[in-house]
Parts: C-alpha cells; sequence; structure tokens
C-alpha cells in the first residue's frame, strides 16, 4: 500500500464511476495517495502543485508530479511511486565533496553545472501550471493513459486552473472525482486509524489537564492554555506533528475572549488534535462549581439522545438512521421543534475537522466496518449554556468502538 489508498478498493469505486485514473491535486490529497507531503508548492493551494495519479489498473504504479525541491523525500517516503519533477521557485544546489578545497562560489558553480539545466534556464516566481501539467502528460503517456477518462477532485481545483488543465489535456475527458475519492477515503486504513486514536488519546490528556488545574478567575486564554500543555505533555517523543484547534465556549452566554470564569459557569470545550495531518474531534462539558438544575437537565437531554443515536450507528443503518434517532430522542425530551443539520461527521485528513460522510437526514451512506466517525449531540442554549457531547468510533463488523475512554457526564471543575 502506497500512502493510505487501499488499491483494490480504488479500483473498484473508479470502474464504477466509469474513471480510469485520479487524477488529485489537493495537498491532503496528495498525502493521502503517497503518506509523502507535496511541499511548499502546496501552500499556495492551487493546481499543478502537484499531482497524484492513482490508476484503476492494479499493475500500474502510483504517479507522482512533484516540485524538484522535495521530490527526493517524496521518493524516500513512497519508493514504490513513479516520481517526475517540475521546478518551482526555490534553487537548492548539489555540491560534490570533491570539489572541496575550491572557492564557495566556484564549488556552487560546478554544482548547477552538474545538473545539465538547458541553456536559458530559470526558475517561475512561485510554480508553472504548464510545466507541471507537460510532466503529467508525459506520465499519462508511459502508463498508456493518455486518452484515459480522468477523474479530478474538483472540490479542490480553482476554475481558472481547472479551465488551463483541460486546454493542455484535450484528449482526455475529465470528470468530477472528488466523489469517488471520498468514499475511498471514508474506510480508514489501519494507519489512518492510529493516527486518529492517538489523537483523541492526545485531546484527552489535554481536557484532564484543563479539569483538575482549571479554576474560577481564569480567561478562555488561560483554559485553552492548560489544555495544549496537557497535550503537549502527552506528545512528548512522538514522531508525527501535533496541533490543535479548540472551540471553546465559557458561560451561559458567549463570554469575551477577556471575561473571567465565575462559579456557575458552563464551559463546552469542542477540541480537535491533530496528528500526522489526521484531525481528531471530541467534545465535553464542565461547570465551575456545580451546575444548575436546569443546565443539568440539558446536558442529560443531551446524554439521553446521544445513546439513542449511537445503537443505531451500527453495520447496515444509513447515516439518515442515526440523525432521526438522534432527533427523535430530541423530541420525545420536549425539544420537538429543534433542528439540527448533522449530528456527526467522518475525520481525516482535510482542511477541517469535518469531512464527508455527514450524519444528516438526508444522508443515504451506509455505516460500514472501516469508518471513523465522530457522533455528536450539540445542544447551544443561550442564555443556559452551550453544551456539545461528542465522541469519535471506529465502526467494526460488530459495532462502533468508542476511541474516548472519558466519561460522557457533566464534569465539575473546582
Amino acid at each position: 500500500m502506497t500512502g493510505f489508498v487501499d488499491r483494490q478498493r480504488a479500483a473498484q469505486l473508479m470502474q464504477r464511476a466509469g474513471i480510469e485514473a485520479l487524477v488529485l491535486c489537493a495537498p491532503e490529497a496528495f498525502h493521502y495517495a503517497t503518506g509523502a507531503s507535496l511541499g511548499p508548492a502546496g501552500l499556495f493551494r492551487r493546481a499543478g502543485a502537484g499531482f497524484a495519479v492513482i490508476p484503476a489498473r492494479a499493475d500500474l504504479p502510483i504517479g507522482v508530479i512533484v516540485a524538484d525541491f522535495n521530490a527526493a523525500q517524496v521518493r524516500i517516503a513512497a519508493p514504490e511511486t513513479i516520481v517526475r519533477e517540475h521546478p518551482i521557485w526555490i534553487e537548492t544546489v548539489p555540491v560534490d565533496p570533491v570539489a572541496h578545497g575550491l572557492p564557495p562560489a566556484e564549488r556552487i558553480e560546478l554544482g548547477l553545472a552538474s545538473l545539465g539545466r538547458a541553456a536559458g534556464f530559470s526558475r517561475p516566481a512561485t510554480f508553472d501550471l504548464a510545466g507541471s501539467l507537460g510532466q503529467l502528460t508525459a506520465m499519462l503517456a508511459d502508463f498508456g493513459l493518455e486518452r484515459a477518462t480522468l477523474g479530478v477532485d474538483l472540490d479542490f481545483v480553482p476554475a481558472a486552473d481547472f479551465a488551463a488543465i483541460q486546454a493542455l489535456l484535450p484528449d482526455c475527458p475529465m470528470v468530477d472525482g472528488s466523489p469517488v475519492l471520498d468514499r475511498l477515503r471514508a474506510i480508514k486504513s489501519p494507519g489512518e486509524i492510529d493516527l486518529l486514536q492517538q489523537g483523541i488519546l492526545l485531546s484527552e490528556a489535554g481536557l484532564e489537564r484543563l479539569q483538575v488545574d482549571a479554576m474560577a478567575g481564569m480567561r478562555q486564554a488561560d483554559l485553552i492554555a492548560l489544555y495544549r500543555q496537557g497535550v503537549a505533555t502527552a506528545a512528548a517523543g512522538l514522531s508525527h506533528p501535533v496541533a490543535t484547534a479548540e472551540y471553546v465556549t465559557l458561560g451561559a452566554r458567549a463570554k469575551g475572549a477577556d471575561a473571567r470564569a465565575v462559579a456557575g459557569d458552563p464551559l463546552k470545550c469542542d477540541m480537535v488534535c491533530t496528528v500526522g495531518g489526521y484531525a481528531s474531534d471530541m467534545s465535553r462539558n464542565f461547570a465551575f462549581g456545580p451546575p444548575s438544575a436546569d443546565q443539568a437537565e440539558l446536558h442529560a437531554i443531551a446524554e439521553r439522545a446521544f445513546e439513542d443515536g449511537l445503537a443505531e450507528l451500527v453495520p447496515g443503518s444509513t447515516l439518515a438512521d442515526v440523525h432521526r434517532a438522534a432527533a427523535e430522542s430530541l423530541a420525545r425530551q420536549g425539544l420537538r421543534s429543534y433542528r439540527r443539520g448533522h449530528f456527526g461527521h467522518s475525520v481525516g485528513q482535510s482542511v477541517f475537522s469535518e469531512q464527508w460522510p455527514f450524519v444528516a437526514a438526508d444522508s443515504d451512506v451506509l455505516v460500514e466496518a472501516g469508518m471513523v466517525l465522530a457522533f455528536e449531540i450539540p445542544l447551544y442554549i443561550d442564555g443556559l449554556a452551550s453544551f456539545n457531547l461528542e465522541d469519535q468510533f471506529l465502526i467494526t463488523p460488530d459495532g462502533p468502538k468508542p476511541m474516548n475512554r472519558l466519561p460522557r457526564r457533566l464534569e465539575m471543575i473546582g
């Protein structure tokens, strides 16, 4: 397996869609296909920084078009891929150790000469889409796909770039490959599951630190700092990069960032912890001191709806079944007019922690083994509390396996 791609499943999905190869442009899709970073060119978030080509034919390797600056790293991270390079703005120079003793400028010039670049070579200001597409065209020809129907991740590609791609690849019909990519990524590989599990463990370590050390008088920034300290301590020695995003609501009515916690304040901690590019999502709720009776009842409503929805989160159910179970539970408990667009979502590598498929009323997506879903019951009631109860689950053939270990009850601080 190159990157995180299940080639057999990819081939099946492409065959159903009438696609002969996926051509992926988004930095996150590139990493998914190769396990490697697209590099600094990907920071512009434009098509052409690089491409990952996943042929439907299993006998063909995954192909990669990548900036010359980080082509060597890609070859190391994904040795089974075929790599073609295109120049970007960054100049890097190999220096021959044999030239040791020469002045630095002479050694640099010798290194540049060793690259064998054509006369008049120059680098683009950022990167050149036409040059990148030239390498893609050559790779498709090498693969016998010069007239293939290509599935492109059009949910990423800017309209202007897509027009240029079509013009420079006139013999390849192009369709939207995003739905195929979405369905492919919905079932996680063991490596992805491991990263998502690590994210939950780190996030819970951060929440435990917050609960132990938080106290009245702290600002939101102080509370978030405690969470981050807990994550950082737990992540010490981890080889993957770790990042967090915190969606915290303090007070019965959301307080400003400089306002301080006082006795009776509810606290919602919806936390995202990203490990190796994979974002895990969970939420827990607290109160500074004993919660009011109304706050306790509100959280109890969320807990009961959570259990009722979770009972439907099993293979063979649709995500609409899960949504309906949660909504009906809320209605039975008196919230007959409450409307929520989704009660959860898939997680993984994306620009946002929420990704397709969603636990939505109109979703006909079947719950399948191998999915990792964040299931949530958010109740944001201005003047009472903002609570969100959210856990992350690995779907197994026997049902949902929780990745979380912290209790779902409303916890007290202080």
